[in-house]
């Protein structure tokens, strides 16, 4: 697993404004809907979810608690609602760090093949 500065490097560099991430979670898998990435700032990221009028700011610090707590959520050793007390907004974080395990990761395998 990468540490959690080469993960909020990577998406630093990854995201970029106007992408659209699919709504996902370890449960139910892809759910339908997306959000678009608004702003990416070496402290937070900014988004606009569906269905919600305001923009939501994500901190870094959200991202890198549940970062630490990704591989038991994804191997199901630690529950949804459990995992939302780690961070505000945990449902936009997952859907990214899903994203970035899919499309950034993913990608550098095959580039280094």
């Amino acid at each position: 697993m990468d540490k959690f500065d080469t993960v909020w490097n990577n998406l630093q560099t990854s995201l970029k404004p106007g992408t659209e991430i699919k709504n996902w979670n370890t449960y139910h898998g892809y759910l339908g809907d997306s959000l678009t990435i608004k702003e990416v700032d070496p402290n937070y990221i900014s988004l606009d979810p569906p269905r919600v009028w305001d923009t939501q700011v994500l901190p870094k610090e959200g991202f890198e608690k549940i970062w630490y707590a990704w591989e038991d959520y994804t191997n199901l050793r630690l529950k949804r609602g459990e995992i939302g007390e780690l961070a505000d907004s945990s449902k936009y974080i997952i859907s990214i760090l899903r994203w970035y395990e899919t499309e950034v990761i993913s990608n550098k395998s095959q580039v280094n093949q």
